[in-house]
Formats: C-alpha cells, sequence, structure tokens
C-alpha cells in the first residue's frame, strides 16, 4: 500500500502547483489484448508439413467485464494456434486508479502493470486495483479464452465399428429426437438399429421384418417413419412399431425418396415425381398424385436419387426442396447428376410449387458428377453433398471428398473447410445425418463398419 500510494502521489506531482483531485474508487472500465503471436500448421496436398508464426492485432476480440463479479473474460475466443503466454494487454481504470498483476509463483507479490510487456494468461490471472487516494482496491479475475480447434478445420472422431455395419450391403441413417436409426440391409433383410452416441445400440427394435430393399424406401417426416416395402405404406412414430396403409396411386410406386416438412415424395413406374401428405386422420390409405415440372422434356433422377428440404434464408413461412439423382434416359452428355428444385411457399396456394430443373447450360464446371449412392445434407446454411463411385472425366476414389453448394444446388465445390475422413478400408456404402448440436454423423456399411462425428468448430461454436 505504501508503495502504490508513493507511485501516486509522484504521478500526481508536477512542475506547476495545479490542484489534483484524488479518488476512492478502484475499477477497470476496459480492458483489450493488443498483441498476440499465432503458430499454424498446415499441410499441403503432397503431406508437407508447414509451421509459420505471425504477430496480429487482437484488440477486435471484445471482452466482457462483469463489474457485480469482478470477473473479465472474451466470449469470442482467440483463434487456435495464439501463444497465451505471452499477450500485450491494454487497462483502462477509473479516476487514474492503479492495476497489479498477482506473480504466477510468490503469493504475496505484485507487479506493475505495463502495456508495454508481455503477460501470461495461459491460466486466469488476479489484478488488483487500487484507487487514485490510496485508500481501498478492488480485485478482477482476467480470463483469456484461446480457441483449442480451427474455426474451418473439420474434425472427425472415430466413434466405433460396428460388426453388422461391416456386414450390411447398404443402409440409411435418419436422425429424429435425439437418435440416429440406421434402416440396412443384413442378411437379406431390412434390419433397424438405433443409437444415442453411436456406441451403444439398440439392434433389431422392429417388429416387423422388411425385405432386402426396403432401407432404400425409408423417409422421416414429421417425426414419422415411413417405409415403402412389398407395394404397402408402413407408418411408425419409434421405428418400433408398425401400421400398414394401402397406396391410391394411377401407377405403381417404385420409389420413396424423401420428404418436405408436409409432403412425401416418391417414384412410379413410369419414372414420374409424385407426392403425398402422408397418412391423414382416420384415413388407412396414402393418396399420390403427379407433382407439376416447370420443363417436362428433362427427365426426373431414378437413380441414385437424394432429396433434402429446408427453408428458405430469405423468406419467412417458405422452403425448398432440392432433389438431385442420375437418370437411365440418354440426355446429351451424363457426366453431371441431374439436379431438380422446388420453393413451397406456406402462405400461397401454389399447389405446393413447380419443380424447376436447375440448368447450368454448356457449362461443365462446378457441377455435381454422377455419382453411386449420393448423399445431401444441409449444414452451415448450404447443401453437402458425398457419394461413392463417380463416372466420367469427374471419377473419384468412392466417399474420398465432400462437395459444398451454397446457391442452393446452382454450383457445387470442394471446400478447405469440409473433407471427408479418411480411411484405410473401401465401404460398400456410407450414409450420413446432422444431429441437433450440429454434428455430422456418418455410418459405413462394410469394411470395419465405421462409425465416424465431424464438426465445423465454427458452426458448433455459432449453435451455442
Amino acid at each position: 500500500m505504501l508503495l502504490v500510494a508513493m507511485f501516486i502521489m509522484a504521478s500526481c506531482t508536477g512542475s506547476n502547483n495545479n490542484e489534483t483531485t484524488l479518488y476512492s474508487e478502484a475499477a477497470i472500465t476496459a480492458f483489450s489484448v493488443s498483441k498476440a503471436n499465432r503458430t499454424i500448421t498446415t499441410e499441403s496436398s503432397d503431406g508437407t508439413i508447414t509451421t509459420t508464426t505471425s504477430t496480429y492485432t487482437a484488440s477486435s476480440y471484445k471482452f466482457v467485464i462483469d463489474q457485480l463479479n469482478h470477473e473479465i473474460y472474451n466470449p469470442d475466443s482467440l483463434p487456435a494456434g495464439t501463444n497465451p503466454s505471452r499477450l500485450l494487454c491494454s487497462i483502462t481504470t477509473y479516476h487514474n486508479s492503479v492495476a497489479l498483476f498477482k506473480d504466477l509463483k510468490e503469493e504475496d507479490t505484485w507487479f506493475y502493470y505495463s502495456s508495454t510487456d508481455s503477460i501470461d494468461f495461459s491460466s486466469p490471472r488476479q489484478v488488483r486495483v487500487f484507487s487514485s487516494d490510496g485508500t481501498g482496491y478492488t480485485d478482477y479475475t482476467i480470463k483469456v479464452n484461446v480457441h483449442q480447434e480451427e474455426a474451418d478445420k473439420f474434425v472427425w472422431s472415430d466413434i466405433s465399428y460396428v460388426n453388422i455395419f461391416a456386414n450390411m450391403k447398404g443402409l440409411k441413417v435418419l436422425y429424429d429426437d435425439d437418435k440416429l436409426y440406421v434402416f440396412g440391409n443384413y442378411q437379406d433383410e431390412t434390419m433397424v438399429v438405433s443409437t444415442s452416441n453411436g456406441k451403444d445400440f439398440n439392434y433389431d427394435i422392429s417388429s416387423i421384418n422388411f425385405g432386402a430393399d426396403a432401407w432404400k424406401n425409408t423417409v422421416l417426416m414429421m417425426s414419422y417413419f415411413y417405409v415403402l416395402d412389398n407395394n404397402t405404406i408402413y407408418r411408425s412414430p419409434d421405428a418400433m412399431t408398425w401400421e400398414t396403409y394401402t397406396i391410391k396411386s394411377d401407377k405403381p410406386i417404385s420409389r420413396l425418396i424423401g420428404a418436405s416438412t408436409f409432403k412425401l415424395y416418391a417414384l412410379n413406374s413410369d419414372g414420374e415425381l409424385i407426392a403425398s401428405d402422408g397418412v391423414l386422420d382416420g384415413s388407412k390409405e396414402t393418396v399420390w398424385e403427379k407433382e407439376d415440372y416447370a420443363d417436362s422434356s428433362i427427365p426426373m433422377p431414378t437413380e441414385d436419387v437424394a432429396m433434402v428440404c429446408y427453408p428458405v434464408t430469405m423468406a419467412d413461412f417458405s422452403e425448398q426442396v432440392l432433389l438431385v439423382g442420375n437418370t437411365e434416359i440418354s440426355f446429351g452428355d451424363h457426366n453431371y447428376a441431374f439436379v431438380w428444385r422446388k420453393i413451397i411457399d406456406f402462405n400461397l396456394d401454389l399447389s405446393w410449387g413447380i419443380w424447376t430443373y436447375m440448368d447450368r447450360g454448356d457449362s461443365p464446371q462446378l457441377t455435381l458428377p454422377r455419382a453411386k449412392d449420393i448423399t445431401l445434407l444441409r449444414y452451415d446454411d448450404s447443401i453437402l453433398a458425398f457419394y461413392g463411385k463417380s463416372y466420367g472425366e469427374s471419377s473419384t476414389q468412392p466417399y474420398s471428398s465432400m462437395l459444398q453448394s451454397r446457391d442452393n444446388g446452382i454450383t457445387w465445390k470442394p471446400s478447405s473447410s469440409y473433407t471427408m475422413p479418411t480411411t484405410d478400408l473401401e465401404p460398400t456404402m456410407v450414409s450420413g445425418a446432422v444431429d441437433k448440436d450440429n454434428n455430422i454423423w456418418l455410418f459405413y456399411a462394410g469394411g470395419r463398419g465405421d462409425v465416424k462425428k465431424g464438426y465445423l468448430p465454427r458452426v458448433v461454436w455459432n449453435n451455442n
């Protein structure tokens, strides 16, 4: 206290006789990190590891000062790779209060804060602020948060290896009510498996033994599972107990492919896209009607079909349905997938919208390649696509890459942020789903029967 008083008196004494006012309040009114060092490690396509260290200005990362609990912290953490042990900081105090940092080693030792001296914030630091008249002080705890992961570098984890998945010929994953449901071809029947954590599984929960290909015809709408099997629609709230419903359609249904918020979508025996409201109250049948196309001369995809539904970003009470896949019909240079889109406005009676073909003209660049077993996921306000074997000039190793579309299916391109997890064994098929915490789950049929979980840190941070 004596040293502090001497420091204050010295700082207030000058060559003139102007009167100086001293105050009894002691507080920190502003705190920021002005300079920080960051080390970044990158790996090139040939496996070369490069490490660089640079200094950056961190004053844009805002710190909260909780004057009630005397805590100071940054809600938005500093970038991963930042060295917290050597930070320059800026402290503003109330009415020339004097800030001292408690020494990390000596219990009763304090040192004066200086904006030009680096300070170790690798652990929370205690700061004592003395009033300018030396009559009192206030203690603060300063915590500088640093991300432990790169914001835009996808993180994958091996969760488990499941023997049943290793012996499946194909599978499809759906997520509902905090659980992942896997429908897969196991020993020539469709087996239903559920899990909440990717490690503990409830096997063969379904009360019905579906046919070998029923897993391909499984969709989720309004928390109900729908399965098409042997020309019958089955519905269940839990994938365990099922009710059967007949099909009312001009032509037989060949494939159940997806759902929007209030519609089920399927293909009939002529490859036409049809839709149904699902099961209405008191009804024991599902009624199907043909969908409207903006250009009927272009075929609808009939093979390797995938669908995703999501809200329209710039409009309320509306959603988009994106449909991709291949076709058996010869239609020009078919090295790319066919992409169709429909916009549904819930405020207007537009017969639930009209399907529009996403025509790329003569441009072969940035197209979704023609490939087997395409999966679409809505993630980070964009659409992600991964797939098995691809054809033509775009031929790549199955499930080795992921493409992203930020313009609702018009263009598709790789992103440095999104990478598929590597594996030494080639799977028969991979399917995935996104949970409520923005984790992407991948389930592998064949190979080792991998179960993997991944996420983009920035997306998870924003979600929290």
